[in-house]
């Protein structure tokens, strides 16, 4: 196991953005349940913008009004926060300016950045709020992104379920070679588990790093997801006869190696696997219908040296109806 996998002191806190959104308050509960598993603070961040109009007058009204919002918006949280988890040690940070440059100047501090998908005035940007998605794609420490609750938006369960619906994506039983069956990536369920995608990096991969501790301190299945995706540009009928079992034998007796090697640490340690055919991107969004957590890296072994976000990354982060661990590449 990796054990550089923080870089941080044993008593870094959980940073959590703050900015009065019903969202930002499911970050701050999950933000509260980290820290507890981990016995560390939480830092509640809030930032304000800067308004430029060439008034003085003008400007220092709008800087004192969104200053006392900004205020107001950590009174409440930090009350929220009290009365939910009393035991959590809570601090307070108020920024000033860029929101997400904000955040990212906190994260050198923390052990974790909390974040919720869309805060206020991401609705219209896009799946992925933009101060969400910098800050996973430049964050030095694990980002975990928390979608909107389906009361308030339902969007990203349905977004997921519609791609589950063509049944291409499919769990191939341990036994197919038998005459065993294929299960579609929709039907799975992984509740009470921690699910990671696992590529040719194996252990190697800080993703998998972080998804066993995760697991261990949060008393939960780590579930090892390997996909032998789809070769892009070949004909359909390629594609069936390259997605056969014997074409990736070796991929799966490397998942079970990973996984025999990983149960071997403790009994504590429950470890699952599983392999799929389909695109990793896809698969791992229907593992975020019901996992408690999907971790993934912000770059596979594949991806371009000069992406900020990989394109599995980016397809979870985009469609999960869960929570989405992004662990910083490389670190």
């Amino acid at each position: 196991m990796n054990n550089d996998v923080l870089n941080t002191s044993s008593n870094a806190p959980v940073l959590v953005g703050i900015d009065g959104s019903e969202i930002a308050l499911r970050a701050l509960d999950r933000a509260l349940t980290e820290a507890a598993a981990r016995k560390v603070p939480v830092r509640l961040l809030c930032a304000f913008p800067v308004a430029v109009v060439g008034d003085p007058g003008l400007e220092q009204r709008f800087h004192d009004a969104v200053k006392a919002e900004s205020e107001s918006h950590l009174e409440a949280a930090e009350e929220y926060a009290r009365s939910h988890a009393p035991d959590v040690e809570i601090r307070k940070v108020l920024g000033e300016g860029d929101a997400a440059r904000a955040v990212l100047h906190a994260a050198k501090d923390a052990c974790l950045v909390v974040m919720g998908k869309r805060g206020k005035g991401d609705a219209l940007r896009g799946r992925l709020g933009s101060v969400s998605a910098a800050v996973a794609a430049h964050s030095p420490v694990p980002v975990i992104v928390v979608p909107p609750g389906t009361h308030e938006d339902d969007s990203d369960a349905e977004l997921a379920r519609e791609e589950g619906r063509d049944g291409k994506d499919v769990r191939v039983s341990d036994d197919e070679a038998q005459g065993g069956t294929r299960t579609p990536a929709s039907e799975m369920d992984f509740s009470g588990s921690v699910v990671v995608g696992v590529d040719g990096a194996g252990e190697k991969n800080p993703a998998v790093a972080h998804a066993i501790q995760y697991a261990l301190s949060h008393d939960a299945t780590l579930s090892l997801v390997s996909v032998n995706g789809a070769l892009s540009g070949t004909p359909e009928w390629f594609q069936d006869q390259y997605n056969q079992t014997y074409y990736f034998q070796e991929s799966l007796e490397r998942l079970s190696e990973l996984a025999r090697t990983i149960a071997e640490r403790g009994p504590r340690l429950r470890v699952t696997q599983h392999a799929f055919l389909g695109r990793p991107g896809r698969v791992l969004v229907q593992a975020t219908r019901t996992a408690d957590l999907v971790v993934v890296g912000s770059r596979g072994i594949g991806g371009f040296t000069g992406l900020l976000l990989g394109s599995v990354s980016q397809a979870v982060l985009s469609s999960a109806a869960g929570p989405v661990m992004v662990v910083p590449s490389g670190r």
